[in-house]
């Protein structure tokens, strides 16, 4: 019995390395795309950029193909104005170029459409675009810009502060996160499974396998839909839909701590629960990997209104690769109070405590996620 035990405990390790392999590869493959072949990665922007309208598009971006017609037809009626374009959909040159832009301009890569003229002048996305180049395009004519007083009119309020993405944010977004109810009940009924069926040492063995399986759902779901939204270009309608599944979340979450008679809640579905039932009473280490596994699967779609808004803001500032450590850094924390709990009922704290702390403080939890929600969405939506 052992031996099997210990062969289906290897055998769910070895699919977890596999997946993470895999996802390291993808990650390469990002970077080989967007780096090109052999070109120097060191690029920076022609000298003579502030005298000229430089236009980053991509030909799988559904807002460039709505504004480029009109862009090219102000190029075509001002023939003096040098106009310069860029599709970052090749990869390569265009895109470095794209990242010297946004670092010689502070733009934290912008969403697509993007315009670049005189100092300061970075006018994002279809609408920014059509509104204001044709204006930026006469101001260069008559050599108004470059002159960053006169581009103060372009800039938007706010746009000296943007939203930062910061390590701290990524941090306390995941910790928030990990503090759900959902996954405290899964992982407190395994552990009181396992104290009945073996010793303390098996507990924490118990809960660091599930917790490992979460953090790998979560890690592997999160990096997929973000080298996904990062490849096709769509960062500003994903942060419009992850701002407003945050926001309906965040009400969500509030209405749930006020009352119990919701027809829509976040939480683990009665029928679901009952699936995992035949693992927790199994209680092995190899049951408490697959019950991980579901129970990340089972929870992403009941609390992933957070998650969804983070990866929103990493596919604003942030590469494939450069999103990698932020997305650790989240699931690290989103399963470290899964870890706290592993611990302490390890070194003997009941399991009936953790539970009825759990039950007291879930409206105030409830609470405090949906005013989190509501926060960051609107974060999002404003980006």
């Amino acid at each position: 019995m052992k031996t099997m035990q210990s062969r289906r405990l290897r055998a769910i390790i070895g699919v977890a390395l596999a997946l993470l392999c895999v996802a390291a590869g993808v990650a390469a493959g990002q970077r080989m795309d967007t780096a090109g072949p052999s070109a120097d990665p060191v690029v920076s922007i022609p000298p003579d950029a502030r005298h000229q309208v430089t236009v980053f598009y991509s030909s799988h971006c559904s807002a460039c193909t709505q504004v480029m017609p009109a862009v090219r037809d102000i190029a075509a009626a001002h023939p003096d104005i040098r106009f310069v374009f860029y599709d970052t959909a090749s990869g390569g040159d265009a895109y470095r170029m794209y990242s010297a832009f946004d670092a010689a301009y502070g733009s934290l890569t912008p969403a697509l459409p993007v315009v670049f003229a005189g100092d300061t002048v970075v006018l994002t996305g279809e609408e920014e675009v059509r509104d204001n180049l044709g204006e930026v395009v006469v101001a260069l004519e008559y050599g108004l810009i470059p002159s960053a007083d006169y581009e103060e009119r372009w800039r938007e309020p706010g746009r000296d502060e943007p939203v930062a993405l910061t390590l701290p944010l990524v941090l306390s977004a995941g910790l928030l996160d990990g503090i759900n109810p959902c996954a405290f009940a899964v992982l407190v009924f395994l552990l009181v499974g396992v104290l009945g069926a073996g010793t303390r040492g098996r507990v924490f063995a118990a809960g660091a396998a599930y917790s490992l399986a979460v953090f790998a759902v979560y890690f592997l779901s999160g990096f997929g839909l973000f080298a996904a939204v990062r490849s096709f270009e769509v960062m500003g309608l994903f942060s419009t839909f992850a701002g407003c599944i945050a926001i309906v979340a965040g009400v969500l979450q509030i209405a749930s701590a006020f009352t119990r008679d919701l027809p829509v809640t976040l939480a683990i579905p009665v029928r679901r629960r009952e699936r995992l039932a035949p693992l927790l009473r199994e209680a092995t280490i190899p049951a408490a990997c697959l019950l991980g596994v579901l129970a990340g699967v089972f929870e992403l779609p009941c609390t992933g209104g957070v998650y969804l808004a983070v990866l929103a803001l990493l596919s604003e500032h942030a590469t494939v690769v450069e999103g990698i450590p932020y997305l650790l850094a989240y699931n690290v924390m989103f399963v470290l109070p899964l870890l706290a709990i592993t611990a302490g009922i390890g070194l003997g704290i009941p399991p009936e405590r953790i539970d009825t702390w759990r039950l007291k403080h879930r409206r105030a939890l409830r609470f405090s996620i949906g005013v989190f929600l509501l926060g960051i969405g609107a974060v999002t939506l404003a980006i």
